[in-house]
């Protein structure tokens, strides 16, 4: 099968470039010679996005991001050395344990997005909250980074298409359906048999109505038959922001090749996830293996889902044995570095045939370890010196550092003024 891109997603790649024309006016000036600064120019010039992380749940914890903290992956300081020009920041809402969790999903949703809401406010000089594609023109010249909010996880709507509207009145501009099992209306990609096969009826108004909003819908963590029906009702580009590539890493939470060319040809894209088991399946395959030990050894599930049942303080002991088995054994496990996450931006371009439909969506904070090279969100300019050192275009790198996204919530923002 040759992969043409179909006439739309032709067209709405057009759409970028006088926006991104607006950020970076001088894009096109000839830069230095010498690699190392010729990439770092050019990942300063470029417009760049991260599509996902975890961090607001430390903001809300008390953490102080202003902070150039020893530990955690993102705070303010190092969203400058990195030149992130436009952060996700994810509120996450896990599957719930009871039926008391159930019914507090929508808080603990709204806890953080006021999280990202004071954070903003309280930075004025260096934070701004991004709701529309207008406001992404002056972060640049005001070299502050902008903050957009997703609500990670379907379960914090509580079946309930106004919490939805609700959540996007409050600033939110991305929901990921499910997150490790399944919502009331949508099966997930942790779920080994899927209960609806896909969406359900009122997963389905779910994506009309996110449509309609003009509300970025966000597959990481989707089955396939969800990620499938979704691809089949949406209106609007979609996007997959912390995934991989099944190909070189065969683990549920990536997408295959069939995926990544249905994403190019509804125009979204795929955000690379910096999570080391991800990128390589081996890894996660011995932290899984070792899960099963320690549960044997301690006559607990088989299932990591199901230690959810257990009691607290046998749960927390088998997670802390877990966590320094994982430790111990990291010489073994194979390397992966910076190299690992441009082999897998490499494969969507070979797949898709263009550098339009693949992103950065590190999952940082939401990681336990990271890929050698980055470590945290200062050091991204390493991804683009390693896409600068296997001669990608300097106009493709753009696109991946945060142009493809800009594309996506413009077309998005469209859909919903419709």
């Amino acid at each position: 099968m040759k992969n043409h891109l179909p006439l739309l997603a032709v067209l709405l790649i057009g759409l970028v470039p006088p926006l991104l024309a607006r950020i970076k006016p001088d894009a096109d000036r000839p830069g230095p010679q010498d690699p190392a600064a010729r990439a770092d120019v050019l990942h300063r010039d470029a417009f760049v996005a991260d599509l996902h992380c975890d961090t607001i749940d430390r903001a809300l914890e008390g953490e102080d991001l202003r902070l150039d903290l020893d530990h955690g992956h993102i705070d303010i300081p190092k969203l400058k050395r990195g030149g992130v020009d436009l952060q996700v920041f994810a509120c996450f809402v896990g599957a719930p344990w009871t039926e008391a969790d159930k019914d507090q999903a929508a808080k603990r949703a709204f806890d953080l997005i006021e999280a990202v809401h004071a954070l903003v406010a309280d930075n004025p000089r260096d934070l701004a909250l991004v709701l529309s594609p207008d406001d992404i023109p002056g972060l640049a010249a005001a070299s502050r980074t902008g903050a957009l909010i997703g609500v990670e996880g379907g379960y914090a709507i509580e079946n309930d298409l106004s919490l939805l509207r609700s959540f996007y009145r409050s600033g939110v501009r991305l929901m990921t359906l499910t997150h490790w099992s399944h919502t009331d209306w949508a099966d997930a990609s942790g779920d080994e048999t899927p209960l609806y096969g896909g969406l359900t009826e009122f997963g389905e108004k779910v994506v009309k109505d996110m449509n309609r909003l003009g509300m970025i819908i966000d597959l990481s963590h989707a089955h396939d038959q969800t990620f499938w029906d979704v691809l089949r009702i949406s209106r609007a580009p979609v996007i997959a922001s912390h995934s991989c590539c099944r190909a070189l890493a065969d683990y549920h939470r990536n997408l295959s090749d069939d995926m990544l060319l249905a994403l190019a040809k509804n125009g979204g894209l795929v955000g690379i996830n910096y999570m080391p088991g991800f990128l390589n399946a081996e890894i996660m395959k011995k932290h899984e293996s070792i899960y099963r030990e320690v549960a044997k050894k301690l006559g607990l599930p088989e299932g990591q889902m199901d230690w959810r049942k257990v009691d607290p303080k046998v749960r927390e002991a088998a997670e802390a044995e877990v966590k320094a088995w994982i430790e111990e054994s990291k010489t073994t496990f194979p390397l992966v570095d910076v190299k690992t996450v441009v082999d897998h931006i490499e494969h969507v371009i070979k797949v898709t045939g263009s550098a339009d439909f693949v992103g950065l969506g590190s999952d940082f904070d939401g990681i336990s370890t990271t890929p050698v090279g980055l470590e945290n969100v200062g050091l991204l300019p390493n991804i683009t010196r390693e896409m600068l050192r296997r001669g990608f275009k300097e106009a493709d790198i753009r696109k991946i550092l945060g142009g493809n996204f800009i594309r996506v919530f413009q077309k998005v923002t469209e859909v919903g003024h419709q």
